[in-house]
C-alpha cells in the first residue's frame, strides 16, 4: 500500500488530517481540482491514487460528456454533472467533431472529416488513431468509412477501435465491406489490422450501432441493402455482432418482435425508411437497447435480455412528448431516472412519477458519459508514442516519417500553402 501523505505541515493542526481527507473527499471535482493549487503538500494528497479512488467512490458519476461543434470549426468537449453544471472544458484540435457514444469508459472518443481523436478527459491528452488502412487493405483503391465503434475488452480492459468500410460507394445489393480494429496500446505500435467483413451492410448513421460489454452491435441495413452477402433477406430491426476480444463476427441477432414483423405500407420503401428513422441503440444497465420511436408515439425501450433465444423486453415505454423526437438514452442512475439527450437539452426522466428535469445543452452535437475520474494523473497511451510539435497530440509515427507531426497537422499544412 502507497505510504499515507502527510499534510500535517499546510493546515497547521487547525483540523486533525483524518477530518481534512473526509471534508475534501466530500468536495465535488471541480473544488478538488482548484485545491490542488493551494500548495505543494495538497497537490500531493489530491493526486494521491488512494484519494482519488475515495472520491471517486463518493461521487459515482456519471458525468454528461458534450461536443459542441460549428461546421468547419474545431471542437469543445464540456463536461457536465447531472445539474447541467460544466465541470471541465476539453478543446480538441478536430474540426467537424463528434462523440463516438460510449458508457463506462475512463476515455473518450470523438471523429472528425479527418480521423478520430481518443481523449484522456482527466490529463486532456489526446492520441490521434493512424488514418493509414491495415496493411491487409493496402491494395483496395476505394475506401469509404461507414461506421466507427470505440469500446473496452471485458476480460483484459484493452480499449479497441473497430470500423466497418464500403469498398463501393453505390448503394448495390451486393456492395462489399472491409472491417479494421486497431488496439490502443503503449502508442508505438497501434496499427490498424485487417479482418473479416461483416456479414451483411451495415448502416452508417452514428446512433445505430453501439459496444455492449465488449460486443458491437451493429444495425444492418435493411432500407437499401436488404440482403445479407449469402443472399437472406435482411429483418428490420436486425443486427450483426463483433466480439472485440476474439476479433471475429458472432453471426446476425434478430430485433424485437414488433420490429421485425414491420409490414411495410403501400407507400413501399417508404414505409421502412420511417421505421430506419425510428430505430437506434443504445447501452442502458450493461443491457443492448433498441429504442424505438415512432413519430407520434410512444418511445419504447426494448432490453435484449438473451441472444441465444432472441429474449426481448420492453422495459420501459416513455408517454409521447414533442421534446422526445429524436431523443437518446444515455444512462439509467441508481434511483431508477433515466437521463435522455434531446435536441439541445439534457431530460431526466422520473419513470414512476412520470415526469422531467430539463436542463440547457447548448448547440451540442453530439454527447455521452464518462464515469472515470477527473483527478486521476495516470497516462494511458503516451508512454511510447509520439507527441505532435504542431498541436500536441499522441500518435503513433508511421514507418519512414522523419517530421514529428501528426497526420491532420500535415493535411492542414499542406492545405494552407495551396
Amino acid at each position: 500500500m502507497p505510504p499515507k501523505v502527510s499534510v500535517a505541515a499546510s493546515n497547521d493542526g487547525a483540523l486533525p488530517e483524518d477530518m481534512l481527507r473526509h471534508i475534501l473527499v466530500c468536495l465535488p471535482t471541480k473544488a478538488v481540482c482548484l485545491f490542488r493549487a493551494v500548495c505543494q503538500s495538497w497537490r500531493s494528497l489530491l493526486s494521491d491514487p488512494l484519494f482519488v479512488a475515495a472520491h471517486k467512490s463518493c461521487h459515482p458519476g456519471p458525468l454528461i460528456v458534450t461536443c459542441n461543434c460549428e461546421m468547419f470549426e474545431r471542437g469543445t468537449i464540456n463536461l457536465l454533472d447531472l445539474s447541467g453544471h460544466v465541470v471541465k472544458r476539453i478543446a480538441t484540435t478536430m474540426k467537424d467533431a463528434r462523440m463516438v457514444r460510449t458508457r463506462r469508459l475512463d476515455l473518450i472518443c470523438v471523429t472528425g472529416r479527418k480521423g478520430c481523436h481518443v481523449i484522456n478527459p482527466a490529463t486532456g491528452d489526446t492520441f490521434a488513431l493512424p488514418s493509414r488502412r491495415a496493411k491487409e487493405h493496402a491494395h483496395v483503391q476505394h475506401f469509404f468509412p461507414q461506421s466507427f465503434d470505440f469500446g473496452q475488452v471485458v476480460s483484459t480492459g484493452e480499449y479497441k477501435a473497430l470500423r466497418c468500410v464500403s469498398i463501393d460507394n453505390s448503394d448495390h445489393e451486393s456492395s462489399p465491406m472491409l472491417c479494421e480494429v486497431i488496439t490502443l496500446d503503449d502508442g508505438r505500435h497501434a496499427r490498424w489490422r485487417g479482418k473479416q467483413g461483416p456479414p451483411a451492410p451495415v448502416t452508417s448513421n452514428h446512433n445505430r450501432s453501439i459496444v455492449v460489454n465488449g460486443v458491437v452491435y451493429f444495425l444492418l441495413d435493411f432500407l437499401y441493402k436488404r440482403f445479407t452477402f449469402s443472399g437472406a433477406r435482411v429483418k428490420p430491426g436486425s443486427m450483426a455482432l463483433f466480439n472485440l476480444e476474439t476479433e471475429e463476427w458472432m453471426g446476425i441477432v434478430q430485433g424485437p418482435t414488433p420490429v421485425r414483423s414491420f409490414v411495410k405500407d403501400s407507400s413501399g420503401r417508404c414505409g421502412y425508411f420511417s421505421l430506419y428513422s425510428d430505430l437506434s441503440l443504445v447501452n442502458l444497465d450493461g443491457f443492448l437497447v433498441m429504442a424505438h420511436n415512432p413519430e407520434g408515439c410512444s418511445l419504447d425501450l426494448w432490453f435484449l435480455m438473451d441472444i441465444e433465444k432472441c429474449l426481448w423486453n420492453k422495459r420501459y415505454s416513455l408517454d409521447f412528448q414533442p421534446e422526445n423526437l429524436f431523443a437518446q438514452p444515455l444512462e439509467i442512475l441508481n434511483d431508477g431516472k433515466i437521463i435522455l439527450s434531446a435536441s439541445g437539452s439534457l431530460r431526466l426522466y422520473n419513470p414512476i412519477t412520470k415526469t422531467y428535469i430539463d436542463f440547457g445543452m447548448r448547440n451540442s452535437t453530439s454527447v455521452g458519459t464518462y464515469t472515470g475520474s477527473l483527478l486521476s494523473s495516470e497516462s494511458t497511451f503516451t508512454s511510447e508514442a509520439e507527441r505532435c510539435t504542431t498541436c500536441g497530440c499522441y500518435f503513433t509515427l508511421e514507418a519512414g516519417q522523419h517530421d514529428v507531426t501528426c497526420q491532420d497537422c500535415m493535411c492542414e499544412a499542406m492545405f494552407a500553402r495551396r
